[in-house]
C-alpha cells in the first residue's frame, strides 16, 4: 500500500474510532450530571413565613341598586346578595348568621357602613323555611 493511502486509512481509523468514544464519554458525563441534579433534595427548613397580617381598608364609591336576602330559618343562616352599578364591583355576596330581619339589616349597615334606613329601602327578602 502506498504512503498516501495508508495514511488515509489510519486517519480514518483514528477519526472513526475517536468520534463515537467522545461521543459515548459526552453521553457518560451528561447522564451522570442530570442523575445528580435531580436527585437532590430541596431543603425542607426553608419555607416562608409572614409575620402577622396584612390588612388594607378598601374604599369603593358604589351605587346600590338591590339587595336580596334569602333567609334559611333551618340553618339560621342568611345569604345576601348585593347588586351595584357604576363600579366594575357589580356584585357582593354576603353570608350572616342570622334569620331575624332587624338583625339582618344592622349586620348589613355594619357591612357597608350605611344607614339603616337606607338598607330597609332597597333590601327584598325570600324565606325558606
Amino acid at each position: 500500500m502506498p504512503p498516501r493511502k495508508l495514511s488515509n486509512v489510519l486517519t480514518l481509523t483514528w477519526i472513526g474510532l475517536l468520534l463515537p468514544s467522545v461521543g459515548l464519554a459526552f453521553w457518560l458525563v451528561t447522564g451522570w450530571m442530570i442523575d445528580r441534579v435531580l436527585s437532590q433534595t430541596s431543603p425542607a427548613g426553608t419555607l416562608l413565613e409572614a409575620e402577622g397580617q396584612h390588612q388594607v381598608n378598601l374604599a369603593l364609591s358604589l351605587t346600590i341598586v338591590s339587595i336580596d336576602a334569602e333567609v334559611n330559618r333551618k340553618t339560621q343562616i342568611t345569604e345576601v346578595s348585593i347588586r351595584t352599578v357604576g363600579s366594575p364591583l357589580e356584585e357582593m355576596e354576603f353570608k350572616f348568621p342570622v334569620a331575624e330581619f332587624a338583625d339582618i339589616e344592622q349586620a348589613i349597615a355594619q357591612e357597608l357602613n350605611l344607614p339603616l334606613g337606607d338598607i330597609r329601602k332597597l333590601i327584598r327578602y325570600r324565606i325558606d323555611e
